[in-house]
């Protein structure tokens, strides 16, 4: 079911390889239903054009024709019940905007323009580091102004409290999945994101929206349509000119590529237009239906309370749920309906009040429902459905049931079959080898469960060595004051310990480019300890916000000019230093650098595969990462490399841009107080300890932590 595939993905982490492989499987069967329907001319292609110019043109005057034409096949009419019903259906994309873009830009390409475009264009969706204007934040706004309190995207009752029906969590799905496999989909990818930036709010959802006096002029409308859309736009249409231009690739296969995600994403969300308007007009807008539904959903709690009673001749408990159809149609007759008048009826009146035996059994929106259905029955007359209904049979009157497809969405949880296998990693796997299947990872599907047993035997060395030396745990019980203190004061001794420019540099010039070399593993994937939380459910939040600007910035913010990676490689060049591609088993095995030179950028890699499982120690090593060489050690390394005529330019940048008022340090601090703010209200004084140590064994995890003699006896394990 689509719905619990949307829900694994967006809880990756619990098991990355069979996710990803179910994710595949999904895209896979959306290919070949495309290709199906291509070939019964059920849907219209084109020759590809090869030109970005004319591909875009095309894509563009597909997508506006698509958008009227739309209108016009679906229309709904415009109550409040649709809009709360519609804006929840739509929650799965209202609350995962950009989505397809948010794996797109990673450790292993964010130096390359292509990724850099994407990677701009999906900072329009997440309101550019404002969880103001952060368009999910905005959508969840909108849903609460109809009175919708959703659960989180990631959570297991999200699909259920939305009542979503099959089709709704298809388009999500469909991103999600893509976003998963940018190497293997992303031609597909930019063409998704081309058309969700054509269509930035479903033509049925935005004219609903704008109709309704609810959510008219909402401002969740309003950044959707702003004008960054088409500088976004145009972020991914040189996106797609520099896929189409890239050498030894065939540019015909790839357009067509391109505009199967385009068309592909056109059909999902026209598939889904058909449902929520026939949804609509058969369903939601018959009250006798509606009743039919919320005894449906309701009876299974009712049984075993009403034993006394009986309903036109049957047992209550049994009828309610063996026959909600018909039951309905009897309950219409029966002395607890006044037909017509619901504020007559013994049902509203005296059962649910205060003191009837059913009084708080049914929401208030059950309980409208409820009135509607009694308001609609006509006196006199039969409950069932009305003539012109294709439900109606020749020999009673009945209720239709609810087609399959119609049918909401069992909830999106997953249980592991004694089938399914589980995986855990065998061997060892060394830093230079994990660095190496890490950065090419859509090859090297099984990497994931290596990177977690680093990361743990990582993290466990770390905590063996965090209660002795310079950064030993500096307080036990947590207060915002205490670690506002420590940085402050670890902030300033680091400035002090500045020489100052006039110092003599004694360290010979081989030393100072063995030095550099040695940093390049680590400095080619500046920012990848924070790259998952590009990610929808994480960017939103306003931990996600700040770690996703440090990643950003690191990045270049979609400027390959400003990547830092690529300012390293330039003083490299100018060292006279010539290095295989990063990504390549070359590079990883190379005689240039020490085993040492992968051990730190191959944890930093690991721990970022599982953003929510290791948070507490992410934040620390985000700060030890960014407070790491403020005030003191980039200057010291400034005044080295512009004494051998080196450029500046990587240090210097780094001195600012991590600064301990406004910048990277800064942020770091701030997302661990958001943290343990929460974990200081909502925890025991012990569990709150808990969570702090896990910050600092995170801190102290930026060192290569020594491995102990015991391990001699036993692997050390991490335990939380």
């Amino acid at each position: 079911m689509v719905a619990r595939l949307y829900y694994r993905i967006m809880n990756l982490e619990e098991a990355h390889i069979d996710v990803r492989r179910a994710a595949k499987a999904y895209i896979e069967s959306l290919f070949a239903d495309d290709d199906a329907a291509l070939q019964s001319g059920s849907r219209d292609t084109a020759f590809p054009c090869v030109d970005v110019s004319d591909l875009v043109a095309r894509l563009n005057a597909l997508a506006e024709h698509w958008k009227s034409d739309e209108l016009a096949r679906h229309p709904v009419a415009c109550t409040s019940a649709t809009v709360r019903f519609v804006a929840a259906q739509y929650a799965p994309v209202g609350l995962a905007p950009g989505c397809a873009l948010q794996n797109v830009v990673h450790a292993a390409n964010c130096h390359e323009p292509v990724p850099a475009h994407a990677h701009a264009a999906h900072l329009w969706h997440v309101g550019d580091f404002s969880p103001a204007r952060n368009h999910a934040c905005l959508y969840r706004q909108l849903l609460e102004h109809t009175g919708q309190y959703l659960p989180t995207i990631d959570s297991p009752m999200f699909a259920e409290q939305a009542g979503l029906l099959p089709t709704s969590p298809e388009l999500a799905a469909c991103w999600l999945a893509l976003s998963l496999s940018p190497g293997a989909y992303g031609p597909e990818i930019l063409g998704a994101a081309l058309f969700e930036l054509q269509v930035a709010v479903s033509p049925v959802v935005e004219a609903l929206l704008r109709t309704s006096d609810i959510t008219r002029g909402h401002p969740y409308l309003t950044a959707r349509h702003d004008a960054c859309r088409q500088a976004a736009q145009r972020h991914i249409e040189q996106a797609i000119g520099g896929m189409l231009g890239e050498p030894g690739i065939d540019s015909s296969t790839t357009a067509a590529r391109i505009e199967r995600g385009h068309r592909m994403s056109m059909h999902l969300q026209g598939a889904w237009h058909a449902a929520i308007a026939r949804h609509v007009r058969e369903l939601l807008l018959d009250p006798t239906v509606a009743m039919v539904e919320l005894i449906r959903r309701k009876s299974r709690f009712a049984a075993g309370y009403h034993s006394r009673l009986t309903l036109a001749d049957r047992p209550f408990d049994d009828y309610v749920v063996q026959d909600p159809e018909h039951f309905v149609r009897d309950l219409a007759h029966s002395r607890w309906i006044v037909r017509g008048h619901p504020e007559q009826s013994l049902l509203l009146t005296r059962l649910v009040a205060f003191g009837g035996p059913m009084f708080r059994v049914f929401s208030n929106k059950e309980l409208d429902v409820m009135r509607a259905w009694i308001a609609s029955l006509p006196a006199g007359a039969s409950a069932g459905p009305s003539t012109n209904n294709s439900w109606v049979t020749t020999s009673a009157p009945s209720v239709p049931s609810v087609p399959s497809e119609h049918r909401v969405a069992e909830p999106a949880t997953h249980t592991r079959t004694e089938a399914e296998p589980v995986r855990a990693a065998s061997g060892n796997v060394g830093p230079r080898e994990l660095y190496h299947r890490l950065l090419n990872h859509e090859n090297n599907p099984t990497v994931f469960d290596y990177a977690g047993a680093f990361a743990e035997t990582w993290l466990a060395r770390a905590v063996e060595v965090a209660e002795r030396g310079p950064d030993a745990l500096p307080f036990a019980d947590y207060t915002h004051e205490r670690l506002r203190h420590w940085f402050e004061d670890r902030a300033l001794r680091q400035t002090q310990s500045y020489a100052g420019p006039g110092q003599n540099i004694d360290k010979p010039r081989e030393q100072v480019i063995e030095e550099a070399v040695q940093l390049c593993p680590m400095i080619f994937i500046d920012g990848g300890w924070v790259q998952r939380w590009t990610n929808a459910g994480y960017v939103e939040t306003g931990i996600g916000t700040l770690l996703y600007k440090i990643f950003s910035d690191e990045i270049g913010n979609g400027d390959t000019q400003l990547n830092h990676p690529n300012i390293y490689r330039d003083l490299m060049r100018q060292m006279g230093i010539e290095l295989p591609d990063f990504r390549s088993r070359a590079f990883a095995m190379s005689e240039l650098f020490s085993d040492a030179a992968f051990e730190v950028p191959a944890f930093w890699l690991s721990i970022s595969q599982f953003p929510r499982r290791f948070l507490p120690e992410t934040l620390g090593l985000n700060l030890a990462m960014e407070l790491s060489g403020v005030g003191g050690a980039y200057r010291t390394a400034r005044d080295e490399l512009r004494h051998y005529q080196f450029d500046t330019r990587f240090v210097d940048l780094h001195n600012t841009i991590d600064n301990a008022s406004t910048g990277h340090s800064a942020m770091a601090l701030q997302a661990i107080e958001v943290y343990m703010d929460a974990a200081l209200a909502m925890a025991s004084p012990a569990a709150s300890r808990t969570q702090w140590r896990r910050v600092w064994t995170g801190f102290r995890a930026l060192a290569i932590p020594r491995r102990s003699w015991k391990e001699v006896f036993a692997k050390p394990t991490y335990t939380v």
